[in-house]
């Protein structure tokens, strides 16, 4: 049983004008899968909502309450701005908050449910990993991945591995299971010396207490290409497995890491984000897989395409179909860099390989890593 979990609800769902999550995401990747006919419909499950029961798993009632009385009058509260940090441009009032938030979640306890039943499925929704218990934070409003640990501990899952590949640090993750030997962190990201959340995300943030070296942060530099980052990945995942052996493990595949994307400094092709996807199933088999960051809505539907193909053992179709490339055309979205040619991601789904060598300032930052968990 593969399943890519989604709905076409998330049309309707949408953030608010001129936010980067503005773009379709969720909708247009299921959208292109069916023009490139890489989708058949026994394969596609509907998303359904999130229960309040599954949502206290992680968030605090009255940060529940708070979202659905925002977002029952679109309007932000007295105090809410200041105690829950809603309604601010980061974490705007929209669709997009709580129904959107509630569909996402969801989707991923559906993720979940499908792995405990042997199979394997996809939520690129999911990966809203900066949402705290009780408040929002970078985007996020609910968060799905906690949700999603939560519900498998409650199920009697011992050990659980989250990776989290996008750009940016999992910051309310990490603060979370800081001091858990139950949830190993290993989190792959810009330095927070340069990109957000800034302040958590160090390479000396290993754990505390029963969680000490059970917390792996690899915060690399700019410029990151395709061999750095996997150097990086499999150096890290090999760490790792001299530590913790998982039960399950759940993946978060932000597409933000791509060249295109606009919110990162890491110059990823989407071959290289391919070939993450499958280092870490080499290394733990299946798991639970999570979508994430990502804000050029093109590449993010071609590299989620990829992920989608892999799971499924499908080929990797060279060419974009006349009808699936009139729907990229078709999409309400400025780029950024106009001076650069990107006409290439309109007419091929998979990228070339970067084969520039691994950086040495790369090397010494797993070195040092290596030297925080194994000596």
């Amino acid at each position: 049983m593969k399943k890519l979990i989604g709905s076409l609800k998330y049309k309707n769902l949408r953030y608010t004008q001129n936010h980067p999550l503005r773009i379709p995401r969720v909708s247009l990747l299921v959208e292109f899968l069916k023009a490139m006919d890489l989708i058949k419909e026994d394969e596609l499950l509907e998303s359904r909502n999130a229960t309040e029961e599954e949502l206290l798993f992680y968030h605090t009632p009255d940060y529940i309450e708070a979202l659905k009385e925002v977002d029952r009058c679109m309007c932000v509260k007295d105090g809410y701005r200041e105690k829950y940090n809603i309604g601010t441009y980061e974490n705007p009032i929209s669709p997009a908050m709580w129904r959107g938030s509630l569909l996402a979640t969801g989707s991923s306890i559906q993720a979940v449910e499908i792995f405990l039943k042997g199979g394997v499925a996809f939520n690129p929704a999911g990966g809203m990993h900066h949402a705290y218990p009780n408040r929002a934070n970078g985007f996020c409003f609910l968060n799905d991945p906690a949700i999603s640990i939560e519900f498998l501990k409650r199920l009697g899952i011992r050990k659980i591995l989250y990776i989290d590949l996008d750009a940016h640090h999992c910051d309310a993750i990490q603060d979370h299971y800081y001091e858990d030997d139950s949830v190993f962190v290993l989190s792959l990201h810009q330095s927070p010396e340069y990109a957000f959340p800034f302040k958590t995300g160090f390479l000396e943030e290993t754990g505390n207490g029963r969680g000490e070296r059970f917390n792996m942060n690899v915060p690399l530099p700019k410029g990151i290409k395709d061999r750095d980052y996997l150097y990086a990945l499999e150096r890290s995942l090999e760490i790792v497995k001299e530590i913790f052996e998982p039960d399950a493990y759940i993946l978060q595949l932000g597409t933000d890491t791509l060249r295109e994307d606009y919110l990162s400094k890491f110059e990823l092709s989407n071959a290289g984000f391919l070939e993450a996807f499958r280092i870490v199933r080499n290394f733990f088999g299946d798991g639970i897989y999570l979508g994430g960051g990502g804000y050029h809505p093109i590449a993010l539907v071609r590299a989620w395409t990829l992920i989608w193909c892999e799971i499924t053992d499908r080929e990797i179709p060279i060419e974009i179909n006349a009808k699936s490339k009139e729907l990229l055309l078709s999409v309400n979205f400025e780029e950024f860099d106009d001076e650069t040619d990107r006409s290439y991601m309109y007419d091929y789904l998979l990228d070339e390989f970067n084969e520039e060598p691994v950086r040495e300032d790369v090397k010494r930052l797993l070195e040092k890593l290596k030297a925080y968990f194994l000596l």
